[in-house]
Order: structure tokens, then sequence, then C-alpha cells
């Protein structure tokens, strides 16, 4: 039986729009965790990346539930395969908040990929440049303290064959 676009919507989309607002709610806790490892490279503080990055990876697997979530509500409420939320609404009728939580997942969504693109340079180039620290931290290492050069190539051949010095 199919539903009229005028009767009551079905409880389960309460549900959904749940799912779509906690979505959105995790994609802003993503974005947190991702300026605040950019403040930790900022301040040069390795503990606060760190923490950061577990963050990160939090939000991330609990954004896959969620989505996974809004899938399973979508597939219960009659639409097959990967449906996006639009889709959603021309196969079921207009359902109240849907539209709004929608647009605000997209903003959010669109913002954390800006925000991701960011910071993945901010911690690739704090990459390149404690490389170029290192580098030039151990070079001059090896030029202060020569001893630390590659000896091997520096020491006298041994003869061969000679089991005992006599001269001595």
């Amino acid at each position: 039986m199919e539903q009229d676009r005028g009767t009551s919507p079905d409880p389960r989309s309460g549900y959904l729009v749940a799912a779509v607002v906690e979505e959105h709610a995790q994609l802003v806790k993503l974005r947190r965790a991702l300026a605040t490892q950019r403040e930790g490279v900022a301040a040069g503080s390795p503990e606060t990346v760190e923490t950061a990055s577990h963050r990160v990876a939090h939000a991330v697997m609990t954004l896959d539930e969620a989505r996974r979530r809004r899938e399973d509500l979508v597939a219960h409420l009659g639409v097959r395969g990967n449906a996006r939320l639009d889709a959603l609404e021309a196969h079921h009728g207009p359902i109240n908040g849907l539209a709004d939580a929608r647009a605000a997942l997209r903003e959010e969504a669109a913002a954390v990929l800006r925000d991701l693109e960011v910071t993945q340079e901010v911690l690739q180039s704090a990459l390149r440049a404690g490389d170029a620290y290192l580098q030039s931290l151990f070079a001059s290492v090896t030029d202060a303290y020569p001893a630390t050069a590659d000896t091997r190539a520096a020491a006298p051949a041994h003869e061969t064959g000679r089991l005992l010095n006599t001269e001595a």
C-alpha cells in the first residue's frame, strides 16, 4: 500500500532526521579536532597533535557508523540501494526537517573537506620542516666530529697471509 503524500509521515522519518542531525554533529567534532591538530603544529606541541589525531580517528569511525545508520533508515523507509536523501524525499514525500538537516550536513561536509585539505598541508609542511631540521642537525654533528664520518674507507689495508709478526 503506497503512502498518500497528504497523510501523516512515517514515524521512522523522525529517526532519519535525528540521524542526519547527529551526523552533522559528528562532522562538527571532526572539524574541531582538525583545528586542534593545526593549533598543535603551530604551538610545536606533539602531545596536542597526538591527542587531536586520536580525536580525528574516533570522529571518522563514528561518522562511518552514522552513515551506515542513515543508510539503514533510508532502506527501512522503502528506498533500496545507496539512495541520496533528496531521492528519498522524491520517493517518500516531504519529511519535516529533512531538507534543512540535509542542507546543514552538506555545508558542514564541504567545510570539513576544506579543513582537511588545509590540515594535511600543515602536517606535511611540519614533517618536511622536521626532516630538514634533522638533516641539518646530523650534518652539523658529522662536520663537528670527523670521527663520526665513515672511517672504513680511510682504514689501512691489512696484509694477508702473514700469521706471525716476526719484526717485533
